[in-house]
């Protein structure tokens, strides 16, 4: 089943790099397709009515090969009902063109996306590369991006290119090497991006994709690779900062206080009440000890270590374990600003019956309307004590439902109604073990989103 939805359109054809004469009717071609729509779902290439591999937001598709031809393409993505849902209103053209990979750019908001195409021709240079750039962030700024073989100084790096929005300049060849990038605002000498030093094997041709991180850092930067493979290569800046926040799941402690202890950071959070998430705290990425102290000081966790990678947000979740002592779990935000559909992360921290018996995993359902939990398409299974699971869901509210399993038989931790979905941004579920809710149990919810 295929819905279809009216969205508005602004298409932009760049062909760039043609290859191949008119009346050549043989040959193979190729398509591939870069994500830079921040608030899309993951979408996917449908040509002739046949969906192929596809990207989320900073992902490319895999590289598809077709004779050379015309052929229908359309966009789509797969809602939580498991039906393709077209961008466009009515199919777009791919025209393959002989040894020639037709990069395709969505960006924009996907509400009303736009799409680019840039033809690349084949590149087989031994011992070389191609690269360019793209700006994808803003028609409002350019850029100026230096390569600089190894990990030389910016002072001294090339100029390889100037952006301009949505536009491939004209590819540079370089040498195979190791390079580091640095971005400037154009015109400007202060580096506002600097690499780390990667890798760029030869024949093969590089767009750097300019987009914002969308991450702990105010206004980031990262540089995604795009080349014939089916993954890019994220680059984000060697300076750029973490975030940090915490959540006490110990319903003893009314008020804790953490703390995050590094060679360059000493975090320390106001007191917090049980059952609440703190502020975010900038840090820098490194090796953290993390701390919970109870209001008088009185270490209740102590020294747990966790490793905090740059341009990262992070959230740990402080609990009590099945055998009775304190254990914390931390996971990675997802702050992109999806609106179509969401990314949602459960945490179980379930690990009891209603019958005082232990619970080994849960499964969690999302329904709507009249469906059951055998009804939805939207559900996460065995999801073990005190681990994490994510699924996608559309943007809107459901009723959810957490059940077990015992001797074959289905039992009901609890059930909520209308948990919103709706809002910009994705979600964390924590399931907890809770005494003052007629259920034993609750779900507290919390929205990711960078600022």
């Amino acid at each position: 089943m295929i819905n279809v939805k009216n969205t508005t359109l602004f298409l932009a054809i760049s062909m760039l790099a043609a290859c191949g004469s008119s009346d050549d009717s043989s040959g193979t071609g190729f398509v591939q397709m870069y994500n830079a729509s921040a608030n899309s779902p993951t979408v996917y290439l449908e040509i002739d009515n046949t969906v192929r591999t596809g990207a989320a937001f900073g992902e490319v598709t895999t590289r598809h090969n077709y004779n050379r031809d015309d052929y229908a393409l359309n966009y789509v993505y797969l809602n939580d009902n498991d039906d393709y849902i077209p961008l466009l209103s009515d199919d777009d053209t791919l025209a393959i063109k002989s040894d020639v990979k037709l990069l395709k750019v969505l960006s924009g908001d996907y509400n009303e996306p736009r799409i680019d195409e840039f033809a690349i021709s084949e590149f087989d240079g031994e011992d070389k590369i191609q690269i360019s750039a793209i700006n994808t962030i803003s028609d409002q700024q350019e850029y100026d991006i230096y390569l600089a073989k190894d990990d030389y100084a910016f002072v001294d790096a090339e100029l390889l290119t100037s952006t301009q929005y949505l536009s491939l300049p004209e590819l540079q060849e370089k040498s195979e090497d190791h390079y580091t990038f640095y971005i400037t605002l154009a015109g400007s000498d202060e580096v506002i991006f600097q690499s780390s030093m990667v890798e760029l094997d030869d024949e093969q041709s590089y767009i750097a994709m300019l987009r914002p991180s969308f991450s702990s850092q105010p206004g980031g930067i990262t540089l995604d690779l795009v080349s014939d493979g089916s993954s890019v290569t994220s680059l984000t800046h060697v300076d750029a900062m973490s975030q940090m926040r915490f959540y006490n799941a110990i319903d003893e402690y009314a008020a804790v206080t953490f703390n995050a202890l590094s060679t360059k950071d000493d975090i320390t959070t106001p007191a917090t009440p049980s059952d609440t998430v703190t502020d975010y705290f900038p840090a820098n990425a490194g090796t953290f000890t993390l701390s919970m102290l109870d209001s008088s000081n009185n270490p209740i966790v102590n020294n747990f270590v966790e490793a905090v990678n740059k341009n990262t947000s992070l959230i740990s979740i402080f609990y009590q374990h099945t055998d009775d002592y304190p254990a914390m779990i931390s996971i990675t935000e997802d702050l992109t600003p999806n609106a179509v559909s969401h990314n949602v992360q459960v945490v179980n921290l379930i690990d009891h019956s209603p019958y005082d018996t232990n619970i080994a995993k849960v499964d969690i359902y999302f329904t709507e309307g009249n469906e059951t939990i055998d009804d939805t398409t939207s559900y996460i299974k065995n999801i073990d004590a005190f681990a994490t699971k994510s699924l996608a869901l559309d943007s809107q509210s459901y009723d959810v439902t957490v059940t077990y399993e015992v001797n074959n038989q289905t039992i009901s931790v609890l059930q909520m109604a209308d948990i919103d979905f709706s809002q910009t941004g994705n979600y964390i579920l924590i399931l907890e073990e809770d005494s003052n809710t007629t259920s034993g149990y609750k779900i507290t919810q919390l929205k990711t989103l960078a600022e």
